[in-house]
């Protein structure tokens, strides 16, 4: 990071210079919210999760993607408020939740969220409006009054005009075109990449449907090849087999620690309050759940290799030492025979001294690179509308028979996730039923 005056720049190797001018309201705005203890915090969280197991450069944080975010929602925000007046008056509210979308991510972002069951959204949502540095930066910023509600509203989509919740959360937003790229930067891969530019400068606001339209067949082929990177990242990195068994891994464990603190109160080897309340779904206040972060768990963890209980402290030391669990991908999508695999599979892990209730599962993958509109659905997803050169508006997949192949596809595998000691005594049993149950 480099100031200059009343400058600041941070060097990012996705986007290149980022700069942001304090005589700027919006802008001085974005620094100060950067500089908050809350905010800091995210350079401790990794952005991938446990995905620098599988790929070395993956050690990317939630803070360089949260600040990539928001400078994306910065271009697009000049972009639109060329072509759109109102838009100007939404500039500081964009940019500041852009900023602030992942406030709430707890330890390895989202591999921790599923296995414990909560929402980063809400503890982002509670980190805004509860009494933090973040909130009074927000309180004191005179230019946009009650902005902290504001940003709450945008990030649960009930804000109007709505356009401002899509420009950070919807089928096309800042947030996933710079984690595209950024994580296909991080893992040393090509899969993620696509015209960022080319895309924004195609959207505009449509006023009078309050959302964002993409414009011309330019930008339709950019969107296009935008949704294929998605479908290859998920495919290739987010869902590769290795990244799978290292969650897998630290669910387990997870689960471990948590049955030793319950079942056996005071003998876990070392817990504090605040990750204990976490584990356990106890009831956490802001400012205790802002000291979990990487470094807290992974500190619990290094603690936990010499707990007694030895299946807490072997899995442990297969987390720490990248020991992970391998993952075979079943060939089936029958529930019946998909258990009898798992069934079969924890009698052989059983056998060979491994409680199987912590060395087998199974994980499912299952993604829609696109997914357009449906109403009836709890949460209905936003579509990716077009104005063709000819002036015809319709839904993406309605004039891509690419596209309408993508969301019609169905992506859902299933993977049988073992200790690799177990992998010849498997390949004995049940390799007809799995794929690289032999390779390491």
């Amino acid at each position: 990071m480099q100031r200059v005056a009343n400058k600041r720049t941070y060097l990012d190797p996705i986007h290149q210079d980022i700069v942001l001018d304090r005589s700027k309201p919006a802008e001085r705005l974005v620094v100060d919210l950067i500089d908050t203890v809350e905010f800091q915090r995210l350079r401790r969280i990794h952005q991938l999760g446990v995905s620098h197991f599988t790929f070395q450069g993956a050690e990317g944080s939630r803070f360089t993607h949260s600040v990539g975010v928001m400078h994306v929602a910065s271009r697009l925000c000049d972009i639109l408020c060329s072509r759109t007046e109102s838009a100007e008056n939404e500039r500081a509210l964009i940019l500041a939740t852009a900023l602030l979308h992942d406030v709430g991510h707890g330890p390895f972002s989202h591999v921790t969220e599923k296995v414990l069951g909560y929402d980063h959204e809400d503890w982002s949502c509670k980190i805004i409006s509860g009494d933090t540095e973040i909130r009074q930066i927000l309180d004191n910023f005179s230019e946009d009054h009650g902005l902290a509600d504001k940003i709450v509203k945008v990030l649960k989509k009930t804000y109007k005009p709505a356009y401002v919740s899509h420009v950070v959360s919807s089928q096309l937003d800042c947030d996933r075109f710079d984690y595209l790229l950024r994580d296909s930067y991080m893992t040393g891969t090509a899969y993620g990449l696509f015209a960022l530019q080319r895309i924004l400068r195609s959207i505009e606001v449509d006023e009078e449907n309050d959302r964002m339209i993409v414009v011309g067949e330019k930008g339709q082929i950019a969107v296009e090849d935008y949704l294929f990177a998605r479908y290859s990242m998920y495919a290739q990195v987010y869902y590769h087999r290795k990244n799978l068994a290292a969650r897998a891994l630290l669910g387990k464990l997870i689960k471990r620690a948590r049955h030793v603190i319950e079942e056996t109160p005071g003998k876990i080897s070392f817990i504090d309050e605040e990750t204990k309340h976490w584990l356990t779904g106890g009831d956490l206040s802001v400012e205790e759940y802002l000291t979990l972060d990487d470094v807290q768990l992974s500190y619990h963890i290094k603690r936990w290799l010499k707990d007694p209980d030895p299946i807490l402290s072997d899995l442990s030391a297969r987390f720490i030492n990248r020991r992970i669990f391998k993952a075979s991908r079943i060939n089936s999508q029958d529930p019946d025979e998909i258990k009898a695999i798992e069934e079969q599979a924890r009698k052989v892990v059983a056998l060979m001294g491994f409680d199987p209730d912590y060395y087998v599962t199974v994980e499912s993958t299952g993604f829609r690179p696109y997914d357009y509109y449906r109403p009836e659905e709890e949460h209905p997803q936003t579509n990716i509308v077009v104005r063709t050169d000819s002036g015809d508006v319709k839904e993406l997949s309605q004039l891509s028979p690419t596209i309408e192949a993508l969301v019609k596809g169905d992506y859902t595998a299933y993977w049988l996730i073992y200790p690799v000691e177990a992998s010849e005594k498997l390949s004995e049993t049940i390799a007809s039923a799995l794929t690289h149950v032999g390779t390491h």
